[in-house]
């Protein structure tokens, strides 16, 4: 695994010391910050530069789909995973939307949320188990439903959505598609267009929906 720099956001101090000390003891993570509430994890990051982010889905003060896109706005490499009690499909629906890439429940096994937090910071898409077949189910539905909406895209705005869903920034995907940044944001704006889309979030809840991204990790079911 390759170290990365954690950044953790939960207003109970009995979990965030105790997941502090537990990443403490894996020589590839370096938690750089803890926070009490959703703006704390905003101000921190721009001082910190973690790889990822773990906030607590009902964070304070800020809630944690809030801090989520106020942090992908300012640090789009930034990876963001909210970490929670909930099973509800909403919620999760409503992070990706706005830009995290994890969704981890916190009675989840030790060696999953090591593996998890590790993906996530290698930029794929981490649903926990028992969301993760629901999840995955529903948007092959969507997808099976709505062909014609994913033939608008060409082959090339394919790949710039995909690269868009792993938290690429455009200088990235240039490097990464052999092209110029110029032309990845022409692309980006035409897809946003052609989407009737916003931001770049709304483009990555797209991809997952649509199955474009297809990196959905279940890890309990892969490390059981």
């Amino acid at each position: 695994m390759t170290q990365l720099k954690v950044l953790l956001a939960d207003d109970k101090a009995v979990f965030r010391e105790g997941l502090a000390r537990l990443l403490g003891e894996h020589e590839y993570f370096e938690v750089v910050s803890q926070c009490v509430s959703g703006q704390q994890a905003i101000d921190k990051v721009k001082e910190t530069e973690p790889n990822v982010v773990l906030i607590d889905g009902n964070i304070s003060k800020c809630s944690s789909d809030e801090a989520t896109r106020e942090i992908k706005g300012s640090s789009p490499v930034v990876k963001v995973a909210i970490l929670t009690d909930s099973e509800n499909e909403e919620e999760l629906f409503s992070a990706i939307e706005s830009g995290a890439t994890g969704y981890l429940q916190k009675d989840m096994r030790v060696e999953d949320l090591v593996k998890s937090i590790d993906l996530i910071g290698k930029g794929e898409v981490v649903v926990s188990a028992p969301l993760a077949e629901n999840f995955v189910g529903k948007f092959t539905s969507m997808r099976q439903k709505e062909p014609a909406e994913r033939a608008r895209l060409t082959g090339r705005e394919e790949e710039i959505v995909k690269s868009l869903a792993k938290g690429l920034t455009n200088k990235e995907m240039a490097e990464t598609l052999f092209i110029s940044e110029y032309t990845v944001k022409v692309h980006v704006k035409n897809i946003l267009g052609k989407l009737q889309f916003h931001n770049r979030q709304q483009v990555a809840a797209y991809a997952v929906q649509q199955g474009l991204v297809t990196d959905i990790t279940d890890t309990e079911e892969k490390s059981g």
